[in-house]
């Protein structure tokens, strides 16, 4: 018998591609949508849907609780605490009164803060920015599981691109239409890049083998700068690079402008040496000319 799998974000950005693996490496996978629309699209990709919402869990608990493992991968920065916090008391549930044996919960890099120059791992203290500054309580919650014998395990991807979604799909976008892609302030902030298909690697390695409590920081070692990578999306689609004042980004953006403001430096050594992790992308730059043919075709086939 298969494993069965309950997948919160399925059409999501991380989630349909985390949800499409686990599916072609032989897991049941169970995915929860808000959007009837969308149950065709991911039976396409090997998932069974249930129409539901995080805040309804009425519609989709006795499906949880038949599952053996949960990944939530509803975990977009703009996601609301209060539905968060709904998915783990649905977990808990689920543990006591179901078959559910191991978490992943996804949180993001945002949890560490800034951290100038150092490069930082698993192991340094958490300094979360005020837009995910609930995400690190959380992650607190879900391994206070393990007492009661839930396996959790943590991931915090960096920021995600690939495909036609996501921060840097939106800078492709303004590359084609508007011939011109902007980078928050200066440029100068370093952000921890990862492409979705190593995410998705990476959740199928957690759950097969990751031990209960562990964390995984999930980036590709490449440590561009932001005004790197708009430098990169320009070069590629002949559009100009171009800095927005750092106030202003904080005055349209909000707590998101501040994250994209921050620069970080990450380490997943723990992820290649405990997962046996090994991303296929290691650099958007040197990549960028291939990224923007996926970019092109993911427009085409993004729900």
């Amino acid at each position: 018998m298969s494993q069965r799998v309950f997948l919160t974000g399925a059409t999501g950005y991380l989630g349909s591609a985390i949800g499409a693996r686990l599916a072609r490496a032989g897991r049941e996978v169970i995915g929860l949508t808000r959007n009837e629309d969308r149950v065709r699209w991911l039976e396409s990709l090997g998932m069974e849907a249930v129409v539901g919402a995080l805040d309804q869990p009425d519609a989709w608990i006795g499906r949880l609780k038949n599952a053996d493992a949960v990944v939530h991968a509803a975990a977009d920065a703009q996601d609301t605490a209060a539905e968060d916090q709904r998915l783990l008391e649905a977990v808990r549930a689920a543990m006591i009164d179901g078959r559910v044996k191991r978490l992943l919960y996804t949180s993001g890099i945002w949890v560490h803060g800034a951290s100038g120059d150092r490069v930082i791992d698993e192991s340094t203290p958490l300094a979360p920015l005020a837009l995910v500054k609930w995400r690190a309580a959380h992650e607190e919650v879900a391994l206070d599981y393990i007492e009661n014998g839930l396996e959790t395990v943590i991931l915090r991807p960096g920021i995600v691109y690939g495909e036609s979604r996501g921060i840097l799909g939106d800078w492709w976008r303004a590359a084609r239409d508007r011939h011109r892609v902007t980078y928050p302030g200066d440029g100068s902030q370093r952000w921890p890049l990862v492409h979705r298909d190593d995410v998705a690697e990476a959740y199928l390695l957690a759950l097969e083998h990751a031990r209960p409590g562990s964390r995984f920081l999930l980036a590709d070692e490449s440590r561009h700068t932001a005004r790197e990578i708009a430098e990169a999306i320009a070069r590629v689609t002949g559009a100009t690079a171009q800095p927005a004042p750092r106030d202003e980004v904080l005055e349209q953006m909000g707590g998101l402008g501040e994250a994209l403001l921050t620069s970080q430096q990450v380490t997943s050594a723990a992820a290649r040496r405990e997962l046996g992790w090994v991303p296929l992308h290691t650099s958007f730059v040197k990549e960028a000319e291939k990224l923007y043919g996926e970019w092109q075709a993911g427009q085409k086939t993004t729900v």
